[in-house]
C-alpha cells in the first residue's frame, strides 16, 4: 500500500496556486499548450451529479514533449449548500503505457470540501485501468482513503461515431462500496451519454454535451 503523506491546508493551497501560474506559461516549453470549453446537460462525477442542471466549464492544458503535463479546469457546480464552482489543478507523468498524476479539487466558495488525490493508471491497447485514491481532505478523510478503480476504453463504430465505456468501483473507507457505469456516443463535438451506478437513490441520467477545444 502507498502511504502519501499528509500536507497541512495552507501548504495545499499555496501548492495548487503555483500549479495555476505555471500552467498559464507552458509556451515557453516544448510542447503544446491546449484549451477546451464544453456544456453538458449534467455534470456528473463518477456517477454522483454535481449539480441540478446545466454546466459549463473551461480548461487549460500544457503537455510537454518528455510525457510531464499540467492542467487547470473549472465548472459551476450547484450542492445546495452556495457552493457555485469547483476549480481543479492537476499534473501528472506519462512513461510508456504507465501515467502517474495528482489532482486538487478546489470549492472555493464552499466550506470543508477540497480534497486532493493520487492516481496511477495503465493503457493496455484501448483499455485503460487504475485506481485514485484521497492524499489529502478538508473533510476528514486520510491518505489512502476510498480508492476509486476504474476501466475506460473507447473505439470508433463507424465513420464520424465513437463508443465510450466506463466502469468505475469505489471502495470506501466509511459506508458501501459503489459501482458506476456508463456509455458514451460521441459524433463531431456533441456526445451523448447513459450513466447510472448502483447507489440506491440512482436513476439513470441521459446526458447531452457538446465541447471543442484547440491550441495556442
Amino acid at each position: 500500500m502507498i502511504i502519501f503523506k499528509k500536507i497541512n491546508k495552507v501548504a495545499r493551497k499555496a501548492l495548487f496556486a503555483a500549479f495555476l501560474g505555471f500552467a498559464t506559461v507552458g509556451t515557453t516549453f516544448a510542447g503544446s499548450l491546449d484549451w477546451n470549453v464544453g456544456v453538458t446537460s449534467q455534470y456528473l462525477w463518477r456517477g454522483m451529479s454535481q449539480g441540478s442542471g446545466a454546466a459549463t466549464s473551461g480548461g487549460l492544458d500544457y503537455t510537454a514533449d518528455n510525457g510531464f503535463s499540467i492542467g487547470t479546469w473549472v465548472s459551476n457546480v450547484d450542492f445546495g449548500d452556495g457552493t457555485s464552482y469547483e476549480l481543479d489543478g492537476y499534473f501528472g507523468y506519462s512513461f510508456g503505457p504507465i501515467s502517474v498524476g495528482y489532482i486538487y479539487y478546489a470549492y472555493p466558495d464552499g466550506e470543508d470540501l477540497d480534497f486532493s488525490e493520487v492516481s496511477i493508471s495503465a493503457a493496455l491497447g484501448p483499455v485503460e485501468l487504475g485506481v485514485a485514491v484521497i492524499a489529502d481532505s478538508d473533510f476528514g478523510a486520510d491518505s489512502g482513503d476510498d480508492p476509486y478503480f476504474f476501466l475506460d476504453t473507447g473505439f470508433t463504430v463507424t465513420e464520424g461515431l465513437d463508443l465510450g465505456i466506463h466502469i468505475g468501483y469505489y471502495d470506501y473507507e466509511v459506508g458501501d462500496a459503489e459501482t458506476d457505469y456508463g456509455l458514451t456516443f460521441a459524433i463531431g463535438d456533441f456526445s451523448f451519454g447513459i450513466i447510472d451506478s448502483s447507489r440506491d437513490d440512482s436513476d439513470p441520467y441521459f446526458i447531452v454535451s457538446y465541447g471543442f477545444s484547440g491550441s495556442l
